[in-house]
């Protein structure tokens, strides 16, 4: 029986990147795609050459067999151009598909892990994955595996939403490749057609077991003032402010190391660094790229600024692998950095083609990086010969290597100047770029407030692989899976405001023209300028059993909606997670549950039929900083937030879930512009 035929675009082998794949510099994967015939036969996905081959009952050219380890991703858009024959002058031809990804955890037809399917509307890929992804769902149930661990593991995400892959004795890690090893380190880079779909550059990997704890680790990273020192022809680091103990303002020079090294001038980054402790041990320090860096440059004359994004995890041992109780003597210490040179060598442009960003940054970094454990490891010795500063050693790149970089930055290159391309330019009449280019307005009295916000952006999630407090928790502390939440998500707006704007309930028109509703709405003010805000409402299934009820739940409700500010930072909490994103931004999110009211400030405030509240994510370093790296590819994150009220008695327990909202690779840009008339 055939549960779906149609054409389809397939992503094929190419000769070129098959040769640069056999070093582990480039997916197997063409970025022009070839139309095929497709029909998915129960398990079994087959691909046809021509569709009279499918009608005449031919044999299939290829087939995929789905199995129990298969993960399919979410479908996303996908920009490809391509030339009409081999002339390099020719004009491209400009072309967008919807696609998604089928994996599976061993190599399959054409020695591939990984099958792109793409599809000219995005309603007939939507069919295409749901019915792919309902035949391994039953595969799964069929095989006798637990669904809610299945679950689990599809939500585990290496950059950008692909699956993880782990195999034995292959250099691909999966989407990150292996390209370097410098001094016992190897350096990974980021899939490239992961970084272009994201439109950035494509990000640096380092990881390496430090043979000391995690906290003397972390000091010696987050030391920076013992740097200060350090000044050669290679780099210089400095603090410019130090905020407090948690933040710090950093000064990163970064010199060109190449056959131009002379002529090209240096390189500077402002960032901001920040750090925290999650509650397994691991520490995470974010550093996010400062808006005056600019500014900043032109001050010191000389320098160029450049922008970068980094996080740091220092990770302890697994309890089993420790040989004391609660101390683990060695970490796992993995740093990712993503480094845009700025000047002439945006991404898409020619002096790109030549020259690599790596030039600038990557030695410094792995230098760095050595130095951290060459300290590590001297402080574990009763004499120490000297004080460990920033390392100059250079390594030379081979031939091959360099020839191999500059054939994948000359293809790479070609592709990102296709995707800044599509940006609206000026005078472009788009949807984004006229939202732009509109002023601020002032809502309507009689109407209210909705910026009808694309539903494709916003979504409602399942609860599945979310804990909260069991009956017993205050004694046993054991969690238990998460019910389905007790509010369900009314709508999603998206704003922009001229300056940070709280309690924006009463100019909502659902909360004008539904009086005898109630509304549970949540706005997420990001830092600004441009000051966007995300306001999402939740209205209750069942109004007795959520806020009159003799229930855990509907106590805890009560008390949060009629209670005190006080009492309300101690009941709310958030659950984060990252469905799709970046290595950076799951480490900068997390997924710890936070009792978010003592780590910012949130503004509460109720109405006869509401209660909102208002997070003031720049009352928070380490928040604002998350918010940061999350906004600049907030196009390509799906983030989970669940809401609810801790219990902190057995009166007050179960927890259950009040509401759970997506956002789904949100464009800011669809923002609506809103003065309101109080300003």
């Amino acid at each position: 029986m055939v549960n779906m035929e149609s054409f389809v675009y397939r992503w094929p082998p190419s000769t070129a990147r098959s040769v640069l794949s056999t070093v582990g510099l480039s997916p197997k994967i063409s970025t022009v795609p070839v139309e095929r015939f497709a029909a998915l036969r129960g398990h079994k996905l087959e691909y046809y050459h021509y569709e009279e081959s499918f009608r005449n009952e031919e044999a299939p050219d290829r087939v995929w067999k789905l199995d129990q380890s298969c993960k399919v991703t979410e479908v996303f858009p996908y920009n490809y151009g391509k030339k009409d024959g081999w002339n390099p002058m020719a004009e491209k031809t400009h072309s967008m598909c919807w696609c998604f990804t089928v994996s599976w955890s061993k190599k399959q037809t054409d020695n591939t892990h990984v099958l792109q399917i793409g599809f000219e509307r995005e309603v007939d890929a939507i069919a295409w994955h749901d019915t792919i992804k309902g035949m391994v769902d039953r595969l799964v149930e069929a095989g006798g595996l637990n669904s809610s661990m299945l679950k689990k593991v599809n939500r585990e995400y290496t950059p950008q939403g692909t699956p993880r892959l782990e195999q034995d004795g292959d250099e691909e890690v999966g989407t990150w490749y292996a390209i370097k090893h410098i001094n016992g380190v190897r350096v990974f880079m980021e899939s490239e057609d992961d970084a272009l779909r994201a439109k950035e550059e494509s990000a640096r990997m380092i990881s390496c077991v430090m043979r000391g704890d995690p906290q003397t680790v972390f000091d010696s990273v987050w030391n920076f003032e013992s740097y200060s020192h350090v000044k050669s022809n290679l780099s210089f680091l400095k603090v410019v402010k130090k905020v407090d103990e948690h933040r710090r303002v950093l000064h990163v020079q970064f010199p060109y190391r190449g056959m131009l090294r002379h002529v090209m001038p240096t390189r500077v980054v402002l960032v901001e660094a920040t750090w925290r402790q999650d509650c397994d041990g691991t520490f995470v320090i974010l550093f996010s790229n400062h808006h005056q860096v600019a500014q900043y440059a032109k001050a010191q004359g000389g320098l160029v600024p450049a922008k970068m994004n980094a996080a740091v995890t220092i990770a302890p041992l697994k309890p089993d692998f420790r040989l004391k109780n609660n101390y683990s003597h060695e970490c796992l210490m993995t740093v990712v950095m993503r480094f845009e040179p700025g000047g002439w060598f945006e991404t898409g442009s020619i002096p790109r083609i030549i020259i690599s960003a790596d030039s600038f940054f990557l030695q410094s970094m792995v230098d760095w990086f050595i130095s951290i454990r060459e300290r590590t490891e001297q402080e574990r010795f009763v004499s120490k010969p000297l004080r460990l500063a920033v390392t100059s050693v250079a390594v030379e790149e081979t031939a091959g290597y360099k020839a191999a970089e500059l054939v994948k930055r000359v293809t790479s290159t070609a592709i990102s100047t296709l995707a800044l391309s599509q940006r609206p330019k000026a005078g472009d009449d788009s949807d984004s770029a006229v939202g732009r280019r509109e002023s601020f307005v002032e809502p309507s009295d009689s109407e209210g407030l909705n910026s009808r916000l694309d539903p494709k952006y916003w979504s409602s999630a399942s609860a599945d692989g979310l804990k909260v407090r069991g009956k017993k928790y205050l004694e046993d502390r054991a969690k238990i899976p998460a019910e389905d939440p007790m509010f369900d998500l009314h709508r999603v707006d998206l704003f922009e405001f001229p300056h940070p704007t709280e309690h924006v309930a009463p100019s909502m028109d659902y909360v004008k023209t539904n009086p005898d509703k109630f509304f549970y709405i949540v706005q997420l003010m990001v830092p600004g300028p441009p000051h966007y805000s995300v306001v999402a409402a939740f209205e209750p299934k069942d109004e007795e059993a959520s806020l009159k009820a003799d229930s855990p739940f509907a106590r805890l409700m009560r008390q949060f909606v009629d209670g005190t500010d006080e009492e309300r930072n101690e009941l709310f909490k958030l659950i984060p997670g990252i469905v799709e994103g970046s290595w950076l931004v799951q480490k900068a999110v997390g997924n710890t549950p936070a009792i978010l009211g003592k780590k910012i400030r949130i503004a509460y405030h109720r109405g006869s039929n509401y209660v909102e509240l208002d997070f003031d994510i720049a009352s928070s370093a380490m928040a604002a900083n998350i918010v940061r790296l999350v906004s600049g590819a907030t196009k390509t994150v799906v983030v989970d937030m669940a809401f609810l009220n801790e219990g902190h008695s057995e009166e007050e327990l179960p927890e259950q879930l009040i509401g759970i909202l997506r956002l789904k690779k949100l464009n800011l840009g669809m923002a609506q512009r809103i003065h309101m008339k109080s300003d």
